[in-house]
């Protein structure tokens, strides 16, 4: 295999990654000898060092990152998107982990219906959920709300928050019709 090949693979490889990777395993999963793919990586090092992603390497592991001199920028970046307005999905779905947490993502779904994958991300992105394991089956996750999310609400207490049957006492639901 040629070098650019291999440095190519490289990048793919560690860009879907969603953890560093030793070099081993990059060699094994590109049916490689360690000593060539270690030059790859040096290639790939320097010729990125002034680049937007870089290739940080720590204790044998390789991950792609930011590159540190633009970390203002891409805090400021950052900032901005979380402050977009919560679309009506996320807000429910942050309503329903609010007033039943810790709840499972099944338990949410069940509430409203619908996936609800693509929301419990974004509210995860945004630090206002967080997972928890469940206490009763360590490999189920529970979602719950965090500090930054009562930040963002302006409370010191989550018993600040209304009263849900108080809050929902008015609200009648269509009846169901069979």
């Amino acid at each position: 295999m040629d070098l650019p090949q291999l440095k190519s693979q490289i990048q793919s490889i560690l860009f879907v990654a969603s953890k560093p990777i030793s070099v081993k395993e990059l060699s094994k999963s590109l049916d490689v000898d360690v000593e060539t793919t270690k030059l790859a990586i040096s290639e790939l090092t320097r010729e990125n060092q002034n680049s937007g992603i870089i290739l940080l390497a720590h204790n044998d592991k390789l991950q792609l990152a930011s590159n540190p001199d633009n970390s203002s920028q891409i805090k400021r970046f950052l900032s901005l998107e979380l402050r977009e307005k919560l679309t009506e999905a996320s807000l429910e779905t942050l309503a329903i982990v609010l007033y039943r947490q810790p709840v499972s993502k099944a338990e949410i779904e069940n509430i409203r219906g619908v996936n609800s994958q693509y929301i419990l991300r974004q509210l995860l992105i945004r630090g206002l959920i967080e997972k928890t394991a469940s206490e009763k089956d360590r490999r189920m996750q529970l979602y719950k709300t965090t500090l930054e999310f009562m930040q963002h609400l302006g409370i010191k207490d989550m018993k600040e928050l209304p009263d849900f049957e108080e809050l929902t006492r008015d609200i009648h639901l269509p009846e169901k019709r069979l």
